[in-house]
């Protein structure tokens, strides 16, 4: 059965013997006059060249029907699924809008195609097939999907033609963020800047195209988001002066972000040095430009986020950080990050902040957790979160509800401590455990 499937997609992959390959019945082919049985035993090479030469004479006609052929035949959905995507890959090139009509007429948004929802493929299975026809005829692809001819699907559509234009032409994409629905701009600039980021010289021409448009809060917005995918590397002392003394405008915003990006991977000492160098006045969109391109690499992620605090950006610390610190906390000494949040103020905005850097120090060894927390004061709002957490990874990573049920007897804030039993009873719904405890 395997190298049957295999002489199905191999056939389908080069356009030809289109339906006589799916039913393996020269009788069901779509058009004697356009399609031929595979030759076995043919070398490749010569296959290749023969079949290439008559994917022109195809028709669409040729492909609906074989389309028809494939879903009157059984096979597993798996299979059925590639040789689909292979048929549409060649279908578009031939008739892209009904190539369009059949997969999205294809049932995908439910529980009977488990598992194909993957990433490239804007959620749907067979969308992926289209990536080359629609980075290579990127205006008439993007025409037709707004043509009202698909519905709801249209979204859909629109997500995969933004990730295959990007890959191509991500000048172009950019060029055309006015047209892009809202909801999907930053999409397009951040899988444009990701395609250009080992391209200098296309990542310079999408950053020319935003610097020409209009001035403005939105033209900001997108500078700041392309500049979030700078590479590493520049003067962080040049721009910074490049910066500074720059008219406000659009090169203003890209010499901020620029600064920042430079900075990405420096170590503590470097970033407070360069934070001498800020007039106090200017010194908030100083910190967010250097927390905003930070990653798990980042050696002074805690460093710019107390810069950020220092200069009263709470709302963007609170957007930001907490994410940061989830996956910085996988890549730094737990024992450092506990210690450094035992700095924090008490804020709203910190709640989060504390959570994400505490978990992995109290996660990993329960008992070296305890002691901690008991040698704080009880009431002290890092003790409170604290023993929360403590709950929730005792639960979750240890499963040990007697030792989650030791912090939550501990917790004094009546809020808290509700919320953190609601946590535990969802763990008890999920695992079908019993409560311990009697409580």
């Amino acid at each position: 059965m395997k190298q049957r499937i295999a002489t199905h997609a191999a056939a389908l992959a080069v356009g030809i013997a289109l339906a006589a390959t799916i039913a393996r019945n020269p009788a069901d082919s779509p058009s004697n006059s356009s399609s031929e049985s595979v030759v076995i035993g043919e070398t490749k090479s010569s296959r290749t060249g023969r079949e290439t030469s008559r994917i022109g004479s195809l028709r669409s006609e040729d492909f609906r029907r074989a389309w028809g052929t494939l879903a009157s035949k059984e096979h597993s959905l798996g299979d059925r699924r590639g040789l689909q995507l292979e048929l549409l890959v060649r279908w578009a090139e031939v008739d892209l809008e009904g190539a369009l009509q059949a997969a999205m007429a294809e049932a995908w948004d439910n529980d009977n195609n488990p598992g194909f929802s993957v990433l490239g493929t804007a959620g749907h299975p067979l969308i992926g097939a289209f990536s080359k026809a629609f980075a290579d005829r990127p205006l008439d692809a993007w025409k037709l999907i707004n043509s009202g001819k698909f519905g709801v699907g249209a979204h859909i559509l629109r997500e995969q033609w933004v990730t295959s234009v990007a890959a191509k032409d991500g000048v172009l994409l950019v060029s055309m963020l006015a047209e892009v629905p809202p909801s999907m701009r930053e999409l397009a600039i951040n899988r444009a800047m990701d395609e250009a980021k080992t391209r200098p010289e296309v990542l310079q021409a999408i950053l020319a195209k935003l610097l020409a448009l209009p001035p403005g809060a939105e033209t900001d917005h997108w500078l700041k988001l392309a500049a979030t995918n700078l590479p590493d590397g520049g003067d962080p002392v040049a721009l910074r002066e490049q910066w500074l003394n720059s008219q406000e405008g659009p090169s203003t915003t890209l010499a901020l972000m620029s600064w920042g990006a430079s900075l990405r991977r420096a170590d503590a000492a470097t970033l407070l040095k360069q934070w001498e160098g800020i007039p106090d006045a200017r010194r908030g969109e100083a910190a967010k430009a250097l927390l905003s391109p930070m990653n798990y690499e980042s050696k002074a992620l805690t460093t710019a986020i107390d810069l950020a605090m220092q200069a009263g950006e709470w709302e963007y610390l609170a957007a930001k950080a907490p994410e940061q610190l989830r996956s910085h906390a996988h890549h730094t000494d737990p024992v450092k990050l506990a210690e450094w949040a035992m700095d924090l103020p008490e804020r709203a905005e910190t709640v989060e902040l504390f959570h994400r850097s505490v978990d992995r120090y109290i996660g990993e060894d329960l008992p070296r957790a305890k002691g901690w927390l008991e040698e704080m004061e009880p009431g002290d709002w890092r003790r409170e979160r604290g023993l929360a957490e403590y709950s929730q990874q005792a639960l979750r990573r240890h499963q040990d509800p007697e030792a989650s049920r030791w912090a939550l007897d501990r917790i004094t804030d009546p809020a808290l401590k509700q919320a953190a039993e609601g946590w535990r009873q969802d763990w008890e719904r999920e695992t079908g455990k019993v409560r311990f405890g009697g409580q």
